[in-house]
Parts: C-alpha cells; sequence; structure tokens
C-alpha cells in the first residue's frame, strides 16, 4: 500500500513538474516574441492612427492665427515631442526617416523605421505658389541623427548603407512650383505631386513625391513617402551583420513637416 501511495505521489509529481515546464517554455516564448521577433514598427504617416497623432499635435501647438497664407514659413520646433516612442509608435510631430524590411538569424522579418526630429526647413508662399528661397532646399535632414530601435544598428549606419558619418545629411529640393491654391480643401488637405531633386548619401536625383498639404489658419502641415527607393540607385550598398541574413534593396522614405509662419 506504501508503494502504491509513493508510485502515486511520484507520477503527481512528475505531472505537476511537467505542467510547470511547459508553462514556463510558453512563458520564454512569448518574451522571445514580444521582445525580439514581435514587429514594433510604427504604422505609416499615411495611416489613421497617424492622422489621428497630428491632428491632436494641431490643436495643441495653435497660435494666434493668420488670415493670409502668403509669406515666409519655417519648420515649427514647437509642435509635438519626439522621443523613443516615435521609433514603435505613430509621432504627432516633425521628423524624417525610412523603413526597410530585413531578415535577421533565428528571428525572421521585420520592418526596421529610422527617424530623426532634425529636420530643418522653409518655403516662402505668394500668390499661393509654394516656392523656397533662392538655391535654398525645402528639407535638410540630419541623416547622423537618425534612430532607430536598436543602437547597435545606429551606430552600423555611420559607416555602413547610408554612412551617415561621411554623408551627414540629405536634402529636398522642388524644381516646379507648387499650387497652394485649393482653399476649399486645405483644412482636410489635399494631395498633389512635387517634382524636385532628392539628395541622401551624395547622390541626387530627381523624384517625384505624392504629398498631402493642409493649412488650419496657423499652421501649414505636410506629409508624405517616397518609395520604393532603390537602394543601388543612390549608391547604397546593404548593410553587413553576423545577425543580418538579408535586407531587401529597396527602402521607403517617409516624413511629416510641420511649418510655422515667421515672424
Amino acid at each position: 500500500m506504501e508503494e502504491k501511495n509513493q508510485l502515486k505521489n511520484k507520477k503527481t509529481k512528475f505531472k505537476v513538474i511537467g505542467a510547470v515546464s511547459i508553462l514556463l517554455l510558453i512563458l520564454i516564448a512569448f518574451l522571445a516574441w514580444f521582445f525580439i521577433i514581435r514587429d514594433t514598427s510604427p504604422a505609416t504617416v499615411t495611416s489613421d492612427e497617424a492622422i489621428d497623432a497630428r491632428n491632436q499635435t494641431l490643436s495643441s501647438c495653435s497660435d494666434e492665427g493668420t488670415e493670409d497664407v502668403n509669406g515666409t514659413w519655417v519648420v515649427a520646433n514647437d509642435c509635438g515631442t519626439f522621443d523613443e516612442t516615435c521609433l514603435t509608435k505613430v509621432c504627432g510631430t516633425s521628423f524624417a526617416g525610412f523603413r526597410i524590411k530585413e531578415e535577421l538569424v533565428g528571428v525572421g522579418g521585420k520592418t526596421v523605421v529610422g527617424r530623426t526630429p532634425d529636420v530643418k526647413g522653409s518655403l516662402i508662399i505668394i500668390d499661393e505658389t509654394i516656392t523656397t528661397p533662392e538655391a535654398e532646399p525645402l528639407i535638410t535632414v540630419n541623416m547622423a541623427s537618425l534612430m532607430t530601435d536598436n543602437s547597435a544598428r545606429d551606430n552600423a549606419l555611420k559607416n555602413q548603407a547610408i554612412e551617415t558619418s561621411k554623408f551627414p545629411t540629405a536634402t529636398f529640393s522642388i524644381t516646379e512650383p507648387i499650387s497652394f491654391s485649393n482653399q476649399a480643401e486645405s483644412l482636410d488637405g489635399f494631395e498633389t505631386d512635387v517634382t524636385g531633386t532628392l539628395t541622401i548619401h551624395g547622390v541626387s536625383r530627381e523624384e517625384i513625391i505624392t504629398i498631402n498639404a493642409s493649412f488650419n489658419g496657423n499652421t501649414i502641415l505636410i506629409y508624405g513617402e517616397l518609395g520604393p527607393i532603390l537602394l543601388k540607385d543612390y549608391d547604397i550598398e546593404k548593410p553587413r551583420s553576423a545577425v543580418v541574413l538579408s535586407v531587401e534593396d529597396n527602402a521607403l522614405m517617409e516624413f511629416q513637416i510641420f511649418f510655422k509662419k515667421a515672424k
């Protein structure tokens, strides 16, 4: 009788150990998915979530309005806040950046997002037509300040791929004026194609970017994306790493910029 009880207790003990082991494996698998495998890239600038975030910023950074859209406008630094959450969630502030897909050893594919709030630029509106100050780009981006969700990747980008230590800036200069005359749709925003010269990694190419522009009586908001951009068109080599199996040969550029009227 005692031997039967001992055997029964052993079986119960093994069952408990087995159940605990299974739970631990499930927990480890979940943690691995959550912290390593899960794609944490934020929604694109054209998503509904991003639109909501920008609308919240527009309502909170309002200043004295202006009835006249004509004049000089500069990138606003007081509309929204850029922090690390902007690398994994939608962000209601000015930034420029990129998206590219990579596949990691033992992890699988994920979308890498790099962003920086270090964006400068100005535009001039005369007779409801957008131009830029003579010989100046519409937007200048400090590529050396680009951040992703991985500091090791950030350091690698200094000497690989876009080589920010050699090519610290990227610019977009418009080559044709942009019509801003559609006042009836300016509050909700309207789409228009913009022709200009994009300079990345020391290479300049003509590109046509579809942007969304809006004016709420106080702030001009311009956002959009361009892609796919072939890396080889800008002499960009794919980054190399022991943990990276592959990187796509194209990327998506994205931006959202808030402008305030110069005083």
